[in-house]
């Protein structure tokens, strides 16, 4: 008993010198606006909402240059917040140069995280002093892409919520088509090419970049090609969760026959929705996705143009719609 006895005070001696662990947490978050980082304005900001003080270390890890470019230790007391200024980490030779960095993070109570930006020269004032922008350089993680066009919820809303959009095709054009892919209805992330050659047609893809440095990953691929816009189907997905393909017979770099796939139908609707995974701005260097503005005056005149080429639009699987007669 004396042994027993013995044993579970140690035990409580042992238990009572652990110390209590903090309570609460600890958030980092980015400045999200655009902004001057020589102004010092706030690009990330600590927040202790533990019982415990802790010391962060901020490294600044230039991507083009792939060094750290500067350590940033500090102290944030319980239940306190610090704000930690932004700075320009490099200067850039000329106007519309791009440099990205990330902010590597890690505090006392291990919490660790990275946050990715971007740093551009955009001008100069008028005494010739440069003028930057830093940028948030958002990851886009199992994003949708379509080819430019028309968007199927604007024209039938009660077939989907989606942003996917769909390209009319002209197939009695020889020769190569050239239209926009377009990454989570923001950014124009790469091109899709129709290449007709007598009966023969052949769709391919590139997101720019790739094979130069880029780091957008392909995730998923879809194509079909239909024939009226009472065919079509549109993949019913839950965004950054589920991606399940219709049926389809039609594949990217595949030659197939206008003829006897298509019926001699030259006048198609093209449907994309592939999904990848991307960084705004996607190379460490002087690139930048360019913004999609799909009410831009050309925009809107291109989609006109496509849809010009289409037949009165039917719904897909909708019954014929019947008037009573008075």
């Amino acid at each position: 008993m004396k042994k027993l006895f013995a044993l579970l005070l140690a035990v409580l001696m042992i238990v009572s010198a652990v110390p209590a662990l903090a309570q609460g947490k600890v958030s980092i978050t980015q400045t999200k606006d655009v902004f001057d980082p020589q102004t010092g304005a706030t690009a990330l900001m600590v927040k202790n909402e533990t019982t415990a003080d802790i010391s962060v270390t901020v490294e600044v890890y230039d991507e083009a240059s792939k060094i750290v470019n500067q350590t940033i230790p500090f102290y944030v007391p319980a239940g306190t917040s610090f704000e930690m200024p932004s700075a320009l980490y490099k200067a850039l030779p000329e106007k519309g140069n791009i440099n990205t960095y990330y902010y590597k993070i890690a505090t006392s109570n291990n919490v660790k995280t990275k946050l990715y930006f971007a740093q551009k020269l955009v001008g100069y004032d008028q005494y010739n002093n440069p003028i930057y922008e830093q940028h948030v350089n958002t990851f886009y993680n199992n994003n949708t892409v379509s080819s430019f066009g028309p968007h199927f919820r604007d024209l039938t809303p009660e077939l989907t919520n989606l942003w996917y959009m769909f390209t009319p095709l002209d197939l009695t054009r020889q020769g190569r088509q050239t239209y926009e892919l377009v990454a989570s209805n923001i950014y124009v992330i790469g091109e899709v090419h129709v290449d007709v050659a007598g009966d023969t047609v052949v769709i391919t893809y590139h997101n720019y970049y790739d094979g130069k440095g880029g780091n957008t990953e392909q995730k998923h691929e879809y194509l079909n090609i239909f024939g009226s816009y009472g065919d079509v189907v549109i993949p019913n997905d839950v965004p950054l969760k589920s991606y399940v393909d219709p049926v389809t017979k039609f594949r990217f770099g595949v030659p197939f026959s206008i003829q006897y796939d298509l019926g001699g139908d030259t006048n198609v609707l093209m449907s994309i929705r592939n999904v990848v995974s991307y960084y705004r701005f996607p190379r460490p260097v002087n690139t930048e996705f360019r913004r999609f503005w799909e009410n831009s005056a050309a925009n809107s005149n291109l989609r006109s143009s496509m849809l010009s080429l289409m037949d009165p639009i039917v719904m897909p699987s909708s019954p014929p719609v019947i008037i009573p007669s008075k």
